[in-house]
């Protein structure tokens, strides 16, 4: 709920001074993240910048099974708001959750400075869209029987997004930009382009069902640019099928599984997704990651909602 009420006000700092000529991912985080702060400073909590972390690592050893390969995927944003102690079953009916995770893509450069957009290759942002929708679904570390996390994407376009996204054959696409609730299906990954396996890797056989909640906030008319669309998904159930391996995690919270499905698929996904290198992703944690690293006490009931 923080991270909705944060999404609203981001035209406000993306417009503000100096962010006019921000061209970068990470300026996007970094607006979203001065919303947050100003929310989590009018709620009087204490420190609240160290309830944020940027580039979380989803696994902070990067072993997603046993014996498994070492990948240091990382989150764009996360945000623990379980110091607030105003969580309960009522409030989680909203989407409440404790930890917050968001991934986040910037994608621009298509529109011309009088407005007019030009064909180019979509592939590389549909292929970076679909691998972040992927972690955010099956690589959140989760607990046995309810989860903690709600799970964000935040996508801006300083154009139409349909001069990024490749609609045709994808109908997952249409719904991600789409007000409201909708469901997704990502399947058939096996048969996506090259161009797509670059970024998502190798993934036969993977099915995964989403159930989203799409908020937007963009401009009433582009004469002055840039004009940002703003887009922020909060993805509210899970269906992920593997072969035999089946997992739900649903809108009450409450994860259903056969026998270590979501380990089995999660250490699958990793294993398999691509990284570009010189990123984040293939660098193992900081010193100081290692320190900021809190495990839940299963005793406190406010953890429970």
């Amino acid at each position: 709920m923080l991270i909705e009420q944060s999404f609203f006000s981001l035209p406000e700092i993306l417009h503000g001074s100096g962010y006019q000529t921000q061209s970068h991912e990470a300026g996007v985080v970094s607006a979203l993240s001065l919303s947050l702060l100003q929310i989590l400073n009018g709620r009087n909590v204490s420190n609240p910048i160290s309830c944020l972390q940027s580039e979380r690592l989803y696994r902070i050893d990067g072993r997603y099974q046993q014996g498994g390969r070492q990948r240091y995927f990382r989150a764009d944003l996360f945000a623990d708001i379980n110091r607030l102690y105003v969580a309960n079953r009522q409030l989680s009916q909203y989407g409440w959750r404790h930890h917050l995770w968001l991934e986040c893509k910037f994608l621009r450069g298509q529109a011309g400075d009088n407005g007019d957009c030009h064909a180019s290759n979509k592939s590389p942002a549909t292929g970076a869209i679909l691998a972040d929708l992927l972690r955010l679904a099956l690589l959140v570390p989760e607990r046995a029987t309810k989860t903690h996390s709600s799970r964000y994407f935040l996508h801006v376009y300083d154009a139409d997004p349909k001069f990024y996204l490749t609609f045709r054959g994808r109908s997952w696409c249409k719904p991600l930009v789409t007000v409201g609730e909708h469901e997704i299906h990502i399947s058939n990954l096996d048969q996506e382009p090259t161009a797509i396996k670059r970024l998502i890797g190798e993934l036969p056989g993977l099915d995964v069902k989403l159930k989203v909640t799409n908020f937007y906030v963009g401009p009433l008319h582009t004469e002055h640019r840039p004009a940002y669309r703003c887009w922020l998904t909060r993805i509210d159930k899970i269906e992920a099928t593997l072969e035999q391996h089946t997992v739900t995690i649903d809108t009450d919270r409450m994860i259903t599984q056969s026998a270590d499905a979501l380990v089995h698929i999660a250490a699958f996904t990793a294993e398999r997704l691509a990284t570009l290198p010189d990123t984040p992703d293939t660098q193992p944690p900081r010193p100081d990651e290692l320190e900021t690293v809190q495990v839940d006490d299963p005793e406190n009931p406010e953890s429970d909602e």
